[in-house]
């Protein structure tokens, strides 16, 4: 049985040149993105330094106003690579 998924008509010369144009410029956008979140790093470690700073002495809200704080030893470790920043 032909799944429809399976039966993509071909793309037009004219489709094929603005995907390979369109590809291009996200590439251009995502290169500056990256550059933009190396650019930043310092700053994104002090944020997560200060995240789990206040998660050891505040804690973090679990029920309405009720507070747990969380152990040193309980926090997790930071990785060895590079910070992996997801959008």
């Amino acid at each position: 049985m032909a799944r429809v998924q399976d039966q993509a008509p071909s793309a037009t010369s004219a489709e094929e040149q603005w995907i390979e144009e369109n590809l291009a410029e996200q590439e251009v956008r995502h290169e500056k993105i990256m550059e933009d979140m190396e650019a930043i790093s310092d700053e994104r470690d002090e944020w997560v330094d200060g995240f789990l700073e206040r998660l050891q002495t505040r804690g973090f809200n679990y029920n309405c106003d009720s507070l747990q704080k969380i152990d040193k030893e309980e926090l997790p470790k930071k990785p060895q690579r590079p910070f992996k920043v997801v959008f």
